[in-house]
């Protein structure tokens, strides 16, 4: 929750001046015990970490310079707390993956350098009962996971959920309303067609809320894969995100529907299409909150297109309870089918504490 303060310092400058900087130690741990399963998957019972939310660690600092101008930075990585180990997954992960970034912050906005959240990140995350998990959520899911399990399926966002090589733009808050611009430089030597655009948007008002994405991804993250395929073999994707949320009583809603579009900006003919579409919802009890969340995916193709006519439907229940501000339990039950593979039934309990 990026709560304690572990340095303060004021440092005199050579000509009688000082400055004034705050330094913050925070991050998240997560771990459950369930018996796992997706669609096309055979059964597996363990103890894994990252369920209702990833395990990450990070600093992050800021100084003031002044006139209303402030510098800033932010390092973070992921870690797996059920074996000890970096990052999300093996292989082209950087030990950094969650962000690591410096900029500038004022009347005008913000501005940062380096590696930052995606277009796709904030208005899928936050627009859903499930939060940022990328183990129950239905939508974030769908969105971000793909399966290594012999379906062949492909999640729906190409580029990750954090850009490397990026400059972010944001906007100041205009009653409620926030803007992002983001520019992923590819760069490949000699191939400056090779890289990431795209623009995001939140918008709150008390308990009702809107977001929304559109990016144009060339490129993959966090490290460079192979150019020339980011999605089922092809090499350019385009995609929007339209999301929202309304609160009444002891409830709150949440609404999703993406398009995406995968095909090739020079070279063979073809595409993929996908159309995804996510309703959920939270409903307070007690100290915790009952959750229900579903997404339903489509694919569409050109011949040889692998997932043509293939839909998947995901549907959790689950119930989160607070411990404290910093740490809660929660239970989850998720149902997941693909077109033409036997049902997956998952079921987990776990705690998450925040540092």
């Amino acid at each position: 929750m990026q709560k304690n303060l572990i340095a303060a310092l004021a440092v005199g400058t050579a000509c009688g001046g000082a400055w004034a900087q705050s330094i913050t130690l925070s991050g998240l741990v997560d771990a459950y015990v369930g018996s796992m399963q997706s669609s096309g998957s055979k059964r597996v019972s363990a103890v894994n970490s990252s369920g209702m939310s990833t395990s990450w660690w990070g600093m992050e600092g800021r100084e003031d310079l002044g006139g209303g101008l402030k510098a800033e930075f932010k390092v973070g990585g992921y870690l797996r707390n059920d074996t000890g180990a970096t990052g999300r997954f093996n292989g082209n992960e950087t030990f950094f993956s969650r962000n690591a970034y410096v900029g500038l912050a004022g009347d005008f906005g913000t501005v940062r350098l380096g590696r930052d959240g995606a277009p796709n990140f904030l208005p899928t995350a936050l627009f859903n009962a499930f939060g940022d998990s990328f183990t129950f959520s239905p939508i974030v899911v769908h969105a971000n996971v793909p399966l290594f399990n012999g379906t062949g399926w492909e999640s729906v966002n190409a580029g990750d959920t954090g850009w490397s090589n990026q400059i972010r733009y944001t906007t100041p808050n205009f009653g409620g309303l926030t803007g992002n611009l983001h520019y992923q430089f590819g760069e490949v030597a000699g191939n400056n067609s090779n890289r990431n655009i795209g623009a995001s948007f939140l918008y709150f008002q008390g308990r009702f809320g809107l977001g929304g994405f559109v990016h144009r991804v060339r490129m993959d993250n966090p490290l460079a894969g192979t150019v020339g395929n980011i999605k089922l073999g092809f090499s350019q994707q385009d995609a929007w995100m339209l999301s929202g949320k309304a609160g009444w009583g002891q409830a709150n809603f949440y609404a999703n529907y993406e398009q995406a579009k995968n095909n090739n900006y020079a070279g063979a003919p073809g595409e993929a299409k996908s159309k995804t579409w996510s309703l959920s919802a939270d409903y307070a009890v007690g100290q915790g909150k009952v959750l229900a969340g579903f997404a339903s995916t489509k694919w569409t193709g050109t011949p040889g297109v692998v997932l043509d006519g293939r839909k998947r439907d995901t549907l959790s229940l689950g119930y989160d309870h607070n411990l404290s501000k910093r740490t809660d339990l929660y239970a989850v039950y998720m149902n997941d089918k693909i077109t033409g593979f036997n049902n997956g039934n998952s079921y987990a309990v776990g705690v998450r504490h925040r540092f």
